[in-house]
């Protein structure tokens, strides 16, 4: 079977992808994907051996304004590329993620009769997945919320969680309750000076402190450290791949970070409570839709970056911190939530509409 993936612009919709893609391959498909020039995927896919076909993509725009015609031209451009494309390649089924990446690929697919698998991953869906949603088979979902949005099928799976911590997945904590921040693929400014803000006022010996800046922000955030008086094991990273951030999560007591599905559902596999700071500019501010799902189950302390002052984010810390039956409690309930086979469900439902 030949299967094309698509989707991205972010790690939240590449890493759910390239899982599917890999799968695929263990499978015997023959798989290839489709995406933006201007994302991360065609790195992410030469680390992961996926071939891959790059189209110049733009974010979606309202209708009826400049912005939102060129937006239209570009992609009715790309679709024509990607129609082309997909001749030659005539792949069974079409499995998407989203993202103005998959937007091009989705239109060249339904003029040639493709079947095409959505897979959304937040409360309030994007807008390539509504507005196609009415040409596709079925919408894998992570929360069973957003079924209300779509005009196919839909069927919670879950999220398609890299399987380096899949297999990782457990518990070693150390001698000191550690606290990780974690700003998604982007990193986050907020996030980062307010992490430092945090380890000054409360840290301890008692304590270890990871911050994990994003790539861009990394200069900016040694700098930062370097001109204050650095607590007590306090460390900093760029990024983490998926086997140091297995290692980290199985250590980590808090994480501090975004609400994007992506690392909500890794946090949830480790049993990881959280302080979650939404994206406050995402989407219909989806993330802090996200968010709160993980509160009402007991799993995170949702804090909008709008009140992220140092006096809320240690009170929200030292909830967690003193609390050693709340952060019990929050990793049984995330770790009842989260769908460690997701990529195995999405797969079969990939074999059972493929033409």
């Amino acid at each position: 079977m030949r299967l094309v993936v698509t989707g991205g612009g972010t790690g939240g919709h590449v890493f759910p992808a390239l899982e599917v893609a890999r799968h695929a391959v263990e499978e015997g498909a023959e798989v290839c994907y489709f995406g933006s020039l201007r994302g991360i995927e065609s790195r992410e896919c030469k680390k992961a051996g996926i071939p891959f076909r790059g189209f110049r993509s733009s974010p979606l725009q309202r209708p009826f304004t400049p912005s939102g015609i060129r937006s239209a031209l570009g992609i009715l451009r790309s679709s024509a590329g990607a129609r082309k494309a997909l001749r030659e390649f005539q792949p069974a089924l079409i499995f998407s993620t989203g993202g103005y990446a998959a937007a091009p690929i989705l239109a060249a697919a339904r003029t040639l009769g493709i079947p095409i698998i959505l897979h959304e991953q937040n409360t309030v869906p994007g807008r390539t997945n509504v507005v196609l949603s009415k040409f596709a088979r079925v919408a894998c979902l992570v929360f069973e919320q957003a079924a209300t949005y779509f005009e196919c099928e839909t069927t919670v799976t879950g999220m398609p969680i890299r399987r380096e911590l899949v297999e990782a997945a457990g518990r070693e904590p150390g001698e000191r309750f550690l606290t990780v921040a974690l700003g998604g693929s982007q990193g986050s400014a907020a996030l980062n000076e307010a992490f430092l803000t945090l380890a000054m006022q409360v840290g301890t010996d008692q304590e270890e402190w990871l911050q994990v800046t994003g790539p861009s922000n990394f200069e900016t955030c040694a700098t930062a450290l370097a001109r204050v008086a650095a607590p007590p094991n306090f460390r900093q990273k760029p990024f983490l791949e998926a086997a140091e951030l297995a290692e980290v999560l199985r250590r980590a007591d808090l994480v501090i970070s975004r609400a994007g599905t992506g690392m909500l559902c890794e946090l949830a596999l480790f049993g990881i409570p959280s302080v979650l700071i939404p994206y406050p500019h995402a989407f219909a501010n989806h993330q802090y839709e996200n968010a709160k799902v993980i509160e009402a189950m007991g799993g995170a302390i949702v804090l909008p970056q709008s009140q992220l002052t140092p006096e809320n984010l240690a009170a929200a810390w030292r909830q967690w911190r003193d609390d050693e039956g709340k952060r019990a409690a929050a990793r049984a309930a995330l770790q009842s939530w989260v769908i460690r086979d997701a990529t195995d469900r999405i797969w079969h439902i990939i074999r059972a509409n493929a033409r």
